[in-house]
C-alpha cells in the first residue's frame, strides 16, 4: 500500500570569512541530484524551487534533476554564519517492495557551494560525451556494415551493443539534464528514467549473443542465452508498461538477472578459453578488466576507498569496446585474407578452365563466366574453321624421347596459339599433333576493321607456315604443315552429363574443313581453302592463290572448289605458281569441259617446265590416263572422293 506524501526539511550552516573569495566572485550552488518536489532557501532567500502542489494525495509530476547549477547573485552570501535550508515533499514509500529513490537526495555527495568557474570546470563532461559519441559511431557503423553484407550476424549484435551502451551512458550523464530538463518548469523525467533503464536491459543479452555467434556461430542452441534474452525482453516491456512506482522494483529484478548473466558470461569466457577458441583470451581479459573497475567504482562510491572519486568504469568500458573492435578487425582481416586466397584460387581455376574452354567460346554462348555454362547451351554462328596438322611428326617422334616429344609439340603449339590469338581467333581443340581453331567475323582483337574471319584464318595459316619453315631451319627437323580452312554456318554448344561437360562444334562446315585439311596431304599443298572461304576474302586481289580442283568429299553431295594458297612457299615456287596460274586455270577448264587432249597438252608443257609442281603432275597424270577417251554424258570434271 502507498504510504502517502511525506515532507522533509534539511538544514545546514556554514561560516564565511570576510576575506573569503566566495563573497567577491560569482558563486553557485551545485546539486548532484534532487527530487521530487523541493524548495531551496539560502539565508532565508528562495534561490530555486520545483514545487508542485499535490492533487488527491498524488504528485502532479515525477520530476527529478541531476547536475543542477544554481548561480547565487551577489549579496546572498554573507560573512559569518550562513544557513542553507531545503524542503522536500514526495512519495517516500510508493510501493511495498522498494523505497522511492527519487525522493530527496540520491547520491553520496549531495551538494556544494563554490565559485561558478570551479563548478563548471569540475562538471565538464566533454570527454564523456566524446566517448559516448564514439560508441554511437561504432554501433551505427557495424549495424550498417551488417545490413550491407548480410553476413556474420555478430557484427549486428556488436553494433546494437554499442548503440545501447551509447544511449545508456548518455542518459547517465548530466549533459542531457542540463540540456533538456534542469530549466524551471521542465518536463516530467519519468520517460527519461524509463529510457535509461531500457537502454541498460538489452546490453548484456545482446553482448552474450555477440559472444556466442563470434565464437560458435551456428554451433549449438545455447538455450541459457536464449532464456536470458527472453527474460530480459519481458523486463524491457514491463519497464514501459508498469506504473512508474513499480519501475524501481522491476529494475531490482533485472539486477538479479544481470548478476546471473554476468556469472554466465564469466563461465562462457572460461569455456571458450578451454576450447581454445580464437581470440577468447583477449575477450576474457577485456571482460575481466571492465568487471574489476566496475566493482571498484561500486565499492568506492559506497566506502570512499580513495581520497577522490572518478568513474574509472567509463574508461575501462571504452577499453573493452576497443578490445572487441580489435577482435572484429582481426577477424575481418583474417576472413579478408581467406577471401583473397580463395579469390586467387578461383582465379587460378578460372584461368585453368579457360585453358580448356576458351573465353571466346563462353562469350559466343552469351555466358559471362564458366559457372553459367549448362548442358545443352548452343549457338548457331557463321565462322571460319581452321584445321592444321603437323605432317611428318610421326617420323620425327621416333627420334625423340617421350619428354622430348611433348616439348617438341608444345614448341609448335605455343607459337601457333599466339599466331591464332593475334589474328583474332581461338584454339578450340588440340587433337594429337593437329590443331583446330575458330575465327569469328566480328572480334575486338582484329587488328584491321575490314578483316573478317576468312582473312584472319588465312593470315594465321600463312604466319604458321612461315614459322614452321623458320623453326625447321633452326633445329633441322623436317616437320611440315598441312592446313585446311572452310567458312560457313556451324553450331557451338555443350554436351555431356552432370558430372562431365565438354564443348563441341558441329556442322557440315566443320566436317568439310577437316576433310580439306586431309586433302592438303593428297594434293601435297601447305594451305588449302574452300571457295566458301576464298570468295569471302576482303583482300582477294592480294592473296597469292590458285584453283586446283573441284571435289565432292565422302558423304557429301555438293561440290566444293579448292584453292591452294602458296603465299608462304619458297620465293622460287611462289614466282612459278603465280606466273603459271593463268595457264593452269585454262588447262583445268579444258579438263572439266572434257577436252582431255587440249588439257593434256597444257599440263604436259607445264610439267616439262616444273616437274616438281604436284598439281601439274596430278593433272598431267589424270589427262594422260583418259587421253583419247570420249567423256561420259554426265562428265563434270568433279573429283569424287570415296574415302576420308
Amino acid at each position: 500500500m502507498d504510504s502517502g506524501l511525506h515532507q522533509v526539511e534539511i538544514k545546514t550552516d556554514f561560516n564565511l570569512d570576510k576575506a573569503d573569495d566566495l563573497l567577491k566572485i560569482p558563486a553557485g550552488l551545485y546539486i548532484t541530484d534532487i527530487g521530487e518536489n523541493w524548495k531551496i532557501l539560502l539565508n532565508g532567500i528562495l534561490v530555486r524551487e520545483e514545487w508542485y502542489e499535490p492533487s488527491n494525495g498524488q504528485l502532479s509530476k515525477n520530476r527529478s534533476v541531476k547536475g543542477l547549477i544554481i548561480p547565487l547573485y551577489h549579496g546572498i552570501l554573507k560573512p559569518g554564519k550562513n544557513e542553507l535550508k531545503i524542503r522536500f515533499i514526495g512519495m517516500a514509500d510508493s510501493n511495498p517492495i522498494k523505497a522511492n529513490d527519487h525522493f530527496g537526495f540520491y547520491h553520496p555527495k549531495n551538494f556544494r557551494i563554490s565559485s561558478l568557474e570551479e563548478i563548471y570546470n569540475s562538471t565538464s563532461e566533454y570527454f564523456d560525451i566524446f566517448l559516448f559519441g564514439i560508441y554511437f559511431i561504432f554501433g551505427f557503423y557495424h549495424v550498417l556494415f551488417f545490413i550491407t553484407r548480410k553476413q556474420d550476424i555478430y557484427y549486428l549484435y556488436f553494433g546494437l551493443f554499442s548503440l545501447f551502451s551509447s544511449v545508456y551512458f548518455y542518459f547517465t550523464t548530466f549533459h542531457i539534464y542540463n540540456k533538456y530538463i534542469n530549466f524551471p518548469d521542465g518536463p516530467d523525467t519519468e520517460l527519461f528514467f524509463r529510457g535509461e533503464i531500457s537502454a541498460l536491459i538489452p546490453m548484456v543479452p545482446v553482448f552474450m549473443l555477440f559472444a556466442k555467434d563470434f565464437f560458435y556461430q551456428k554451433e549449438g542452441k545455447f538455450w541459457i542465452i536464449r532464456t536470458f534474452c527472453v527474460l530480459s525482453g519481458i523486463l524491457f516491456l514491463t519497464n514501459w508498461f508498469l506504473p512508474f512506482k513499480y519501475v524501481l522494483p522491476n529494475l531490482m529484478v533485472f539486477q538479479v538477472l544481470l548478476f546471473l548473466m554476468l556469472l554466465y558470461v564469466i563461465f562462457f569466457s572460461a569455456n571458450a578459453i578451454r576450447l581454445k577458441k580464437p581470440d577468447s583470451i583477449k575477450l576474457a581479459v577485456g571482460i575481466g578488466v571492465c568487471g574489476l573497475f566496475g566493482l571498484w567504482d561500486t565499492i568506492d562510491a559506497m566506502t570512499k576507498i580513495a581520497g577522490f572519486h572518478y568513474p574509472f568504469f567509463k574508461i575501462s568500458f571504452s577499453v573493452f569496446i576497443l578490445v572487441i573492435i580489435s577482435l572484429l578487425v582481426s577477424r575481418y582481416v583474417s576472413l579478408y585474407k581467406q577471401s583473397q586466397a580463395l579469390n586467387l584460387e578461383i582465379s587460378k581455376q578460372r584461368d585453368a578452365f579457360y585453358r580448356f574452354v576458351p573465353s571466346e567460346f563462353i562469350s559466343i554462348l552469351d555466358r559471362e563466366s564458366p559457372v553459367e555454362i549448362k548442358i545443352g547451351d548452343s549457338k548457331e554462328k557463321t565462322m571460319s574453321v581452321f584445321f592444321a596438322d603437323l605432317r611428318g611428326y610421326t617420323s620425327v617422334s621416333e627420334k625423340l624421347s617421350p619428354d622430348e616429344n611433348i616439348k617438341y609439340l608444345n614448341r609448335y603449339f605455343s607459337a601457333f596459339e599466339d599466331i591464332i590469338f593475334k589474328n583474332a581467333g581461338f584454339v578450340d581443340k588440340y587433337i594429337g599433333d593437329a590443331i583446330m581453331a575458330l575465327f569469328s567475323d566480328h572480334s575486338d582483337r582484329a587488328e584491321k576493321e575490314n578483316f573478317n574471319s576468312a582473312d584472319n584464318a588465312l593470315q594465321s595459316a600463312i604466319d604458321m607456315v612461315r614459322y614452321v619453315e623458320s623453326l625447321n631451319d633452326g633445329i633441322g627437323l623436317g616437320a611440315d604443315l598441312g592446313i585446311g580452312v572452310n567458312t560457313g554456318p556451324l553450331i557451338l554448344g555443350t554436351v555431356g552429363s552432370e558430372r562431365r561437360i565438354d564443348t563441341t562444334v558441329v556442322g557440315d562446315t566443320v566436317n568439310l574443313s577437316s576433310r580439306v585439311q586431309s586433302l592438303s596431304g593428297f594434293y601435297k599443298t601447305k594451305i588449302l581453302v574452300t571457295h566458301h572461304t576464298f570468295l569471302r576474302l576482303n583482300l582477294l586481289s592480294d592473296v597469292m592463290a590458285r584453283e586446283i580442283d573441284t571435289v565432292i568429299v565422302k558423304g557429301k553431295t555438293q561440290p566444293v572448289i579448292l584453292y591452294e594458297v602458296f603465299q608462304a612457299d619458297e620465293p622460287e615456287s611462289v614466282d612459278w605458281k603465280e606466273g603459271s596460274k593463268t595457264k593452269l586455270n585454262e588447262g583445268i577448264a579444258l579438263y572439266k569441259a572434257g577436252q582431255f587432249k587440249n588439257a593434256f597438252s597444257i599440263f604436259k608443257e607445264l610439267y616439262k617446265e616444273k616437274p616438281t609442281d604436284n598439281i601439274v603432275k596430278l593433272y598431267a597424270k589424270r589427262t594422260k590416263m583418259i587421253l583419247g577417251q570420249t567423256p561420259p554424258g554426265d562428265w563434270d570434271g568433279i573429283f569424287r572422293l570415296h574415302r576420308k
